[in-house]
C-alpha cells in the first residue's frame, strides 16, 4: 500500500479545521447530510483533495455507526432497498468512468436539476404519488453514478427523498440510511483503490471525536426543536451545495 507524506497544518490552520470539523457534525447530526461541503474543501486545503476525501470518509465511520440505530429504527427499509442496490452498482461504474466524464459537467447538471427540484418544493409542488419504484431506482442510480464521478452523490438523492412528503423522522432517516450506503460503498472503493494509508486512517480518527460529539449535539437538537424546521433547512442546504458546487465547476 503506498504511504503518502502528511504535512501537519499550522495553528490557525488546524483551529480552522477544528471549527469546520465542528460545524459539520453539528450538520451531520441535525440534517443526516452535508457536512462534506464544509469538511473537504478545508481539508483539501491542507492535504491533497484525495488525501481529504480518506480522512473524511474515516471521520464518517463512527458517527455513522452512532446515527444507525436512529435509520433502521424509523426509516423505510423495504422501500430504500432498491434505490441502495442501485447506488451500490452505480458507484463503481461512477469510479470506472471518471476518466471518461467531465466531473465539472456532471457537477453542473446536477447542481441545476437540484435546484430546479427544490424549486419545485418550495412552492408546495407534491411529488409523494408520481415517485414509484422506477423514480427510486432511477434517483438510486444517478446518485451512485455521481458519487462516483463527482463526489456529489448526496444531493439528488436527498432531493428526491425530500420530495416524497414523508414526516421529518421518515425522512430525516431515509437520508441516514442512504448516506451510510455512501459511505460504506466510499470505504470499499478507497479499499479498492489503494488510497488508505495508516496516516489517513490516524489522522481521521483523531478528528472523529469532535466530529461524533457534535454530531451528538446536532441529534438532540432535532429531537428536542428541529424536526419543524427540517425541511426548510434541508432545502436550504441543498441549494446552498447546489449553488457552490456549481459556481466551484468553473474554478
Amino acid at each position: 500500500m503506498e504511504f503518502y507524506s502528511i504535512n501537519l497544518p499550522d495553528q490557525n490552520l488546524l483551529l480552522l479545521t477544528i471549527l469546520v470539523i465542528i460545524v459539520g457534525g453539528i450538520l451531520r447530526g441535525f440534517m443526516g447530510f452535508g457536512p462534506a461541503l464544509l469538511t473537504i474543501p478545508i481539508l483539501a486545503f491542507i492535504y491533497s483533495p484525495i488525501e481529504a476525501l480518506v480522512i473524511h470518509i474515516i471521520m464518517e465511520i463512527p458517527s455513522t455507526l452512532f446515527l444507525m440505530p436512529n435509520a433502521l429504527k424509523h426509516s423505510q427499509k423495504n422501500e430504500m432497498l432498491p434505490m441502495f442496490i442501485a447506488m451500490a452498482i452505480t458507484i463503481p461504474l461512477g469510479m470506472y468512468l471518471v476518466v471518461l466524464l467531465d466531473p465539472q459537467i456532471i457537477r453542473r447538471t446536477i447542481s441545476i436539476i437540484v435546484l430546479l427540484l427544490i424549486g419545485m418544493l418550495s412552492y408546495g409542488w407534491s411529488f409523494k404519488q408520481k415517485i414509484g419504484l422506477k423514480t427510486m431506482i432511477a434517483s438510486g442510480s444517478v446518485g451512485g453514478l455521481v458519487q462516483g464521478v463527482a463526489g456529489m452523490g448526496g444531493p439528488p438523492i436527498v432531493t428526491i427523498l425530500l420530495a416524497r412528503g414523508d414526516s421529518p423522522d421518515i425522512s430525516r432517516s431515509n437520508i441516514l440510511l442512504l448516506m451510510a450506503g455512501i459511505v460504506l460503498f466510499s470505504i470499499a472503493s478507497q479499499l479498492f483503490y489503494s488510497l488508505m494509508t495508516v496516516e489517513l486512517v490516524i489522522i481521521g480518527f483523531l478528528a472523529s471525536p469532535i466530529y461524533i460529539l457534535t454530531t451528538f449535539v446536532g441529534s438532540k437538537f432535532y429531537n428536542s426543536r428541529g424536526k419543524r424546521m427540517f425541511k426548510r433547512i434541508a432545502l436550504l442546504l441543498l441549494a446552498l451545495i447546489a449553488i457552490s458546487t456549481f459556481i466551484a465547476s468553473f474554478n
